[in-house]
């Protein structure tokens, strides 16, 4: 019993601190991996050592660039991260992720 209130506990924080909007603004000198690390690490964990896992149909830099301008259920939008930088984390994110 503990255990599942525990576990729904977490559930439930991390549904609701990776939704919504996210107004964090990249300056245009940061990387795709600073990008990633000032904006997407607090939701996403790195897997071994990937830095994240994503569906096949994801790996594609227009989709990632797109998901994270408008978010999705579970995760926030990321208004400002647009053009330049927003290519930039996207490639990041394919070339460093696990195909699930």
């Amino acid at each position: 019993m503990i255990k599942n209130s525990i576990y729904l506990t977490m559930i439930a924080l991390l549904t609701t601190a990776c939704t919504g909007s996210n107004n964090f603004s990249p300056t245009a000198e940061m990387s795709g991996k600073e990008i990633f690390a000032a904006a997407c690490v607090e939701c996403h964990s790195p897997v071994g050592e990937k830095v994240m896992e994503i569906s096949a149909d994801m790996k594609d830099v227009d989709k990632v660039a797109n998901q994270v301008l408008s978010g999705s259920l579970t995760m926030p939008s990321f208004p400002n991260i647009q053009g330049e930088s927003a290519r930039k984390l996207a490639k990041y994110v394919v070339e460093n992720s696990k195909t699930k």
